[in-house]
């Protein structure tokens, strides 16, 4: 089975996701259910009215041509619930966690509004705090157990606590969700990230399990849900190529990687 017809197998499917959505406003996705729709499946345990997401190029849905996957979660969750959703992306390409931070503090703009409204708030963040440049290091490589990147690690740890303390306490309710999801590569992956050669895919696939594994204890510890990337894009050996869920710079996802983000989310809101 390739992993375009996985995509289209899932557990969770992206239920009318290209008749639902509206456009709204700047940088929101207002999504309608089909008339006569009715919930498919059961729905989380509070109807979800509003999507917000925060992050990077990921979320933002930068070198594809598609809907991101945080209009796709609203779209789908609209079709499921037979209910009006608003989807907000304020992800931003080549965002750090510093900058999600500088983000949340500034009170000229509206992010911090558009969380007060969130039932789920979907954050991808991190991968731009690494800097590709310094991978044919020796002090960067597995064999160093990644020395060039601990200071980088240990300030994604503490930059994410300082996100999620503030994404929660400016949640409208106890139940809002808030989702932190991994990446399957913070670099190049796929064909292009193998034309980089050995030392860089071992590196950076080596440097993405530490990231993900931050970022899982960050959100473990703020009670928000971690959604795993890694395995739905790489395999449960890490192995699988993914080249066709990713853009042609081998950075991005592509429409499908968008939907398969999309059902991995949707699995963690079901609990499926």
């Amino acid at each position: 089975m390739t992993l375009l017809s996985m995509v289209a197998t899932l557990g969770v499917t992206l239920d009318a996701v290209s008749a639902a959505g509206t456009p709204g406003r700047e940088g929101v996705s207002i999504a309608t259910p089909p008339p006569g729709a009715a919930p498919a499946r059961p729905v989380p345990s509070a109807t979800v009215g509003t999507v917000v997401g925060l992050g990077d190029s990921v979320p933002a849905g930068s070198a594809c041509d598609c809907a991101p996957y945080v209009s796709l979660v609203g779209q789908s969750l609209a079709s499921r619930q037979g209910t009006r959703v608003v989807s907000r992306n304020l992800a931003a390409a080549g965002l750090t966690t510093q900058g999600l931070l500088d983000q949340l503090a500034d009170d000229t703009g509206d992010t911090d509004d558009e969380i007060v409204h969130a039932d789920v708030t979907i954050i991808t963040i991190g991968a731009n705090d690494f800097d590709s440049a310094s991978i044919e290091d020796d002090a960067c490589g597995p064999g160093a157990h990644l020395a060039c990147y601990q200071q980088d690690l240990a300030r994604l740890r503490a930059n994410m606590d300082a996100i999620l303390r503030k994404v929660r306490a400016l949640g409208k309710r106890d139940d809002s969700k808030i989702i932190v999801t991994g990446y399957w590569n913070v670099f190049m992956d796929g064909a292009v990230g193998r034309a980089q050669g050995s030392t860089y895919v071992t590196t950076s696939d080596r440097l993405t399990q530490a990231v993900n594994e931050t970022l899982a204890a960050s959100a473990a510890a703020a009670g928000a849900r971690y959604v795993d990337l890694y395995t739905p894009f790489k395999g449960d050996d890490g192995t699988r190529d993914d080249t066709e869920l990713l853009a042609d710079d081998g950075d991005h996802p592509d429409a499908g990687g968008h939907r398969l983000i999309a059902g991995s989310i949707l699995s963690a809101l079901y609990d499926v």
